[in-house]
């Protein structure tokens, strides 16, 4: 009887762990890995050594913890492989060894994460199981992209979705729209075409009811930032969701969200409200998003002129470029972190970067360095990699002291025609103002150039470019030099002298938050002044005002007290 009742028990805590389990993969499908983690920790421990679940609970503790912690001190899929016992369930020794392998593969230990995939794969073979061999096919699609072969990463994963669709696991077909994707994205760098199989994939799990799961909100977010590169801004903001409160940044999902949101707005703006803490974010992420969140972030930071967060940030991504880089791909997010770190330091004052690897020509040795690791490991070419790289370069070579041989006007042609080709719209009209600046007053090339980037940057609403393009359209002559052909004066307004002093300093680039700060007033002030200017002025937005403001008597004063 008492051998009885202790089976009866272990029954119980079998039943008790397995119940738990599935609340765990519920929370992680819907993005809250932290919360599945938790959960998932109460059913090992319901579990006790009572039951033959432990291996399959040890894996799900292996992924949460990947997805939304930051260490990796708990290698739960090694405990996973020691505890998988020979009577284990086919499909269940399968997800071990595939999540295993994996993770060896993220940590470099190459050769063991192969052997271990290659395991799967056999036992998927043997099993005759369309729904395991789906699985494994999805696994080893992904692995195929982690060491960089592209090539059989989209054969894998398209065989996949054919699998998938077949034994209806909807969720695999829509991670498999998201692999494809990112497979096409990093052999071309074509943002176009990544958006095309995204949204195609969105719209499969739209039908499939996979919207609100983990894979369905990874695809809208990826298909949301090919919108934001290909200029498509309107359609990004549909797909974005109302912001998160701060205090719910638990999962990647919500963390991705809120740096997405601030990277679209710091095209459009040089505030961001509510400004979010970048480097809290990006400290949120676990290391296999590290690199990812930092190219996200530094770019916001870059943009918005938060110094303190560049350098904190850059210092991060200085860390992962001296380190482990898998999958290849972290490497063109560092890439990308590092080049917004050059921008942050040579597109204004330079700001107060204590480290002496932050400097415009390491920073540019550093990534030089990386691309090459990164081109060493895949053969494929990063198309759009190769201009975030050139726009690297023009800026460097803006510094004085560099050694690189060929000119700042070069790199940013190279950058013009990647851009182009690559459709990441919104980095073309940086591109082509950055080359705009190199030619001399007047030059009608110039003004063709500026052109294209006005056609580009208006629908968009790119408010700081817009601004910029203003600037470029009155250039200021050199000392000695006859003055540029300059359109009619602007026509006199009625404007206080605050409005006066908020106009001038929008005319010198200045954020709003910059200005509240020197005239002293609040931010919502200095909102109410730009509101009034642009209806006193009769003119459509800030990019305008200044316009206004170069042909007016008080911009041309400017600019005669700057020359002189």
């Amino acid at each position: 009887m008492a051998a009885a009742g202790h089976d009866d028990d272990a029954d119980a805590a079998s039943s008790r762990a397995e119940t738990l389990r599935r609340r765990a993969e519920r929370a992680f499908r819907s993005g809250r890995a932290d919360l599945a983690h938790q959960i998932a920790v109460r059913a090992l421990t319901e579990a006790g050594r009572t039951t033959d679940s432990r291996a399959l609970l040890l894996e799900h503790l292996g992924r949460y913890l990947d997805a939304g912690s930051t260490s990796w001190e708990h290698d739960y899929f090694e405990q996973s492989l020691a505890e998988l016992g020979p009577k284990a369930p086919l499909h269940e020794r399968i997800r071990v060894l595939c999540s295993s392998g994996l993770a060896g593969l993220r940590r470099g230990r190459t050769d063991d994460g192969v052997r271990l995939l290659h395991e799967a794969a056999e036992l998927a073979r043997e099993a005759d199981d369309t729904e395991l061999e789906t699985v494994v096919c999805t696994v080893v699609a992904e692995a195929a992209l982690t060491l960089g072969h592209l090539d059989e990463s989209l054969h894998r994963t398209r065989r996949a979705r054919r699998l998938g669709i077949e034994s209806r696991q909807y969720h695999l077909v829509v991670r498999s729209y998201f692999n494809e994707a990112r497979a096409t994205y990093l052999r071309t760098g074509n943002v176009a075409d990544a958006a095309r199989i995204r949204g195609a994939g969105l719209a499969y799990a739209a039908e499939h009811g996979e919207l609100a799961t983990e894979e369905g909100n990874t695809l809208r977010l990826a298909l949301i930032e090919d919108l934001i590169e290909a200029g498509r801004w309107t359609e990004a903001d549909d797909l974005l969701s109302d912001p998160a409160p701060h205090e719910r940044h638990g999962s990647l999902n919500e963390v991705e969200e809120a740096l997405v949101r601030a990277w679209l707005q710091s095209w459009r703006s040089r505030d961001v409200d509510p400004a979010p803490s970048l480097v809290r974010l990006v400290a949120t992420s676990s290391p296999l998003h590290e690199a990812y969140f930092l190219s996200l972030a530094l770019a916001v930071a870059a943009r918005l002129g938060d110094h303190a967060a560049v350098e904190e940030l850059t210092g991060r991504a200085l860390l992962l470029a001296g380190g482990h880089l898998a999958p290849p791909s972290s490497g063109l997010y560092v890439i990308d972190a590092l080049a917004s770190a050059i921008h942050a330091q040579t597109a204004g004052p330079r700001p107060p970067m204590l480290h002496p690897d932050t400097t415009p020509h390491r920073l540019l040795e550093i990534v030089e360095g990386v691309y090459a690791r990164v081109r060493h490991h895949v053969a494929a070419p990063y198309e759009l990699t190769d201009g975030v790289v050139a726009v690297a370069r023009a800026e460097a070579a803006r510094v004085p002291g560099g050694s690189w041989e060929q000119d700042e006007a070069e790199h940013w042609d190279t950058a013009i025609w990647v851009f182009r080709r690559t459709h990441a719209r919104a980095r073309l009209v940086h591109a082509l103002l950055g080359r705009v600046a190199v030619y001399g007053p007047g030059d009608e090339r110039a003004a063709e150039l500026l052109d294209e980037a006005e056609r580009i940057a208006v629908p968009m609403g790119a408010e700081p470019y817009l601004e910029r393009i203003a600037r470029l359209r009155a250039p200021r002559p050199p000392d000695g030099a006859p003055a540029a052909r300059r359109p009619p004066p602007a026509p006199s307004a009625d404007l206080t002298p605050r409005q006066r002093e908020v106009i001038a300093r929008l005319a010198e680039g200045r954020t709003d938050r910059e200005i509240a700060e020197e005239l002293r007033l609040s931010v919502r002030t200095v909102n109410a002044h730009v509101a009034q200017l642009l209806t006193r002025l009769g003119v459509r937005n800030r990019a305008e005002a200044v316009g206004w403001y170069y042909r007016s008597e008080d911009g041309r004063g400017a600019e005669r007290g700057t020359s002189g």
